[in-house]
């Protein structure tokens, strides 16, 4: 591991509760369930998985003064994340998810209560140390807009390295219209449709305009269709590494950590989002929304042996 806070991450960090359908989900009446009880949000999860990874990553969020504060605080902890910039609210409980599972594990209805995260304010931003050794900025659209905007203000003037997921349609309209600042976005093709109120768009053409919005690449996820990525060199497709989906939580958080810690390793940035597929299809293939027995050589191990079910073309 290297000295030093490599990633800092900013944003969601919340009490997962999963409840997994016996059978297949029937509205407008009881359903037996599995339940469990994790620790998750976006950036909290990007951080477990960059952890894993064997880098070193702060977390900035903020959690309520109570049990399920002080129990996911002290997960934190347990991974060895950096938790100095982590806030506490006088007003809110800590934030919560719910995920509703079909018996497949695909995600049939989420809950969140995450009113506290409206307290992540761009007061909070001046108590990160910004100008430090950090990599990269890496925050997800739970923060407010006016922080999101302050963040890819402060990225622009000061020249940092700020990756931002959209998190979901709703909240991706948070981002400000000018993305000139943000190294790089993670988002899906209906979020990247919402953001550019483009209902048609195809998945090449988004790329290519959210680029245009300023942002310097774009990881545009299609679910089992794999990926599209664009920089400078121009617009490509990654396939999906085959998996078998046991619980499709937390797919999204793991190919961002590991498209970051790849990047800060040297790799190309098409190198790297593949690893960041691989990262994905070994997340859905796990009952835990981070993967415990993560590592970089999983990784590359996975991508190997799985090289038949990728591909890379440029767009058509």
């Amino acid at each position: 591991m290297k000295p030093g806070i490599s990633i800092t991450c900013i944003g969601g960090a919340a009490v997962d509760r999963k409840y997994r359908a016996l059978d297949a989900i029937r509205p407008g009446t009881s359903n037996p369930v599995h339940s469990e009880l994790s620790f998750g949000g976006v950036a909290r999860n990007v951080a477990e998985n960059i952890a894993r990874l064997g880098v070193s990553v702060s977390l900035a969020s903020i959690l309520g003064k109570d049990e399920n504060g002080r129990a996911l605080l002290e997960d934190l902890q347990s991974l060895g994340i950096d938790t100095r910039f982590m806030a506490l609210s006088d007003v809110h409980a800590t934030a919560e998810y719910v995920a509703v599972l079909q018996p497949d594990g695909e995600l049939a209805l989420g809950l969140a209560n995450m009113a506290i995260l409206n307290e992540l304010t761009p007061a909070l931003l001046g108590k990160i140390n910004l100008d430090s050794q950090t990599s990269w900025l890496f925050a997800d659209c739970n923060l407010p807009s006016e922080t999101l905007h302050a963040l890819i203000d402060i990225a622009r003037r000061r020249s940092l390295t700020l990756a931002i997921d959209a998190v979901s349609t709703p909240k991706v309209v948070r981002l400000p219209r000018d993305l000139h600042g943000l190294g790089l976005l993670f988002l899906n093709l209906d979020e990247a449709r919402t953001f550019l109120g483009q209902t048609e768009t195809s998945p090449d053409e988004a790329a290519t305009r959210l680029r245009a919005c300023g942002a310097e690449r774009v990881v545009l996820t299609l679910g089992e269709s794999g990926l599209v990525v664009a920089d400078g060199s121009g617009v490509h497709r990654i396939g999906a590494v085959g998996a078998k989906i046991v619980d499709a939580t937390g797919a999204g958080d793991a190919l961002i950590a590991a498209t970051l810690v790849a990047l800060l390793q040297g790799h190309s940035f098409r190198g790297a989002a593949r690893l960041g597929a691989a990262a994905a299809a070994l997340a859905v293939e796990s009952t835990a929304s981070v993967r415990p027995d993560l590592s970089f050589a999983l990784l590359e191990t996975t991508l190997s042996l799985r090289a038949v079910a990728t591909f890379e073309r440029e767009p058509s």
